[in-house]
């Protein structure tokens, strides 16, 4: 056999080997697991819409800028092994809004990636404008009075983790005993997509 055969050979050999060290290293890894009983906190507020401003365009002034509905959450998932990253995880929104044939249930999802596992982080989801004034018939504003509860909860792979909902909201699963709507917004559809960046955890693009 030639050198070169025999150089060959070699390097195959070795290829071989690195590749089997890598699938063994990835057969070994534990799958990232989320524990049941999630801690998870839910505050709401009102929110004006950003005022941006550009350079190459005339500026225009909005005496009366429109009112958000803002729910914030923090959550912190207890995983195995301990601060592994959750590669996606999902939070389900779900808020009651006083309308004028009694109460209506909006929801929305929010599909987070890279979750820092046992560590505090934050998801942001919103409500527009339109959608409050068409549940309430108020055009000139948004009370946050308004608003009868609002809960999150968090999904991995499919299976609920456990939720919470916000000071004052009604007890128990209180959205599943009326009907309900999509009509909230993940953070990434709204004129607040470019804000706060470093606060909230990633957004799944599409």
């Amino acid at each position: 056999m030639t050198l070169y055969n025999l150089m060959k050979s070699y390097l195959a050999g070795i290829f071989i080997i690195v590749l089997l060290g890598l699938f063994s290293s990835l057969e070994a890894q534990t799958p990232v697991q989320v524990n049941d009983g999630i801690k998870v906190e839910v505050n709401f507020d009102t929110q004006q819409t950003p005022d941006f401003q550009a350079g190459n365009v005339d500026a225009k002034k909005i005496p009366n800028p429109r009112d958000w509905l803002e729910v914030e959450v923090q959550f912190e998932p207890e995983v195995a092994p301990r601060k592994a990253i959750v590669p996606k995880i999902m939070l389900r929104y779900y808020v009651a809004i006083e309308s004028e044939n009694g109460t209506k249930v909006i929801t929305g999802d929010v599909n987070h990636v890279n979750v820092l596992g046992d560590e505090d982080n934050f998801s942001v989801a919103y409500v527009s404008p339109s959608m409050l004034s068409k549940i309430t018939g108020e055009h000139k504003g948004f009370q946050s009075s308004s608003v009868k509860g609002a809960a999150v909860e968090v999904f991995f792979n499919g299976v609920s983790k456990g939720g919470a909902s916000a000071s004052g909201s009604p007890s128990g699963r209180w959205w599943e005993k009326v009907p309900n709507e999509a009509g909230v917004l993940s953070k990434d559809k709204t004129p607040f997509a470019l804000l706060w960046i470093d606060r909230y955890a990633d957004i799944e693009s599409n």
